[in-house]
């Protein structure tokens, strides 16, 4: 009988533990510490047969603040202040446990080094944004995909993939 008992307790608890798991913009709210950082892989544009190159961008660190802007639909306005930069801000979605980046397009500088020489003016790119962010504990983990192009001495360069993560962690 003890053993039903505790096996019922057990239950109730795991139960009561899973429907106390906050969803929507409740579970993403808040003030963060983050930090950016990944690569970019690139081609010049139109040519499939030419060779990739992999770009690890400057990390970008600061504040960020994500706040509901409609509670029912799930919209949020996420603002990134860079430390040593602009505030980035977007739009974003809850959608359950995952927020839902809204494509947005931003400047992005590539860093350019060839043949050992870093170049004085780095390129800028123009890319858009995608990606997702769910929530571990007391941070939020960002995936995002950066795709754009820019022109580096009259040849026009895609990006062709990217790796890039941001880690929030809640002040």
């Amino acid at each position: 009988m003890n053993r039903i008992l505790t096996a019922c307790a057990a239950a109730a608890v795991i139960l009561t533990a899973v429907s106390c798991t906050k969803e929507g913009p409740s579970r993403f709210k808040g003030n963060y510490t983050f930090k950016t950082s990944g690569t970019i892989t690139v081609r010049p544009e139109g040519d499939d047969q030419a060779g990739t190159t992999v770009f690890t961008l400057s990390d970008e660190n600061g504040q960020m603040d994500v706040v509901a802007r409609d509670k029912s639909s799930g919209d949020m306005v996420v603002a990134m202040n860079i430390l040593g930069g602009s505030v980035l801000t977007f739009d974003a979605v809850a959608d359950g446990m995952r927020m839902n980046i809204t494509p947005f397009t931003r400047q992005l500088t590539v860093p350019v080094i060839e043949e050992g020489v870093f170049e004085v003016v780095p390129p800028v790119a123009t890319v858009t944004v995608t990606g997702y962010a769910e929530r571990y504990a007391d941070a939020l983990l960002f995936r995002l995909e950066y795709e754009g192009s820019y022109t580096f001495r009259d040849v026009k360069y895609e990006i062709v993939g990217s790796d890039i993560s941001c880690w929030a962690k809640e002040n």
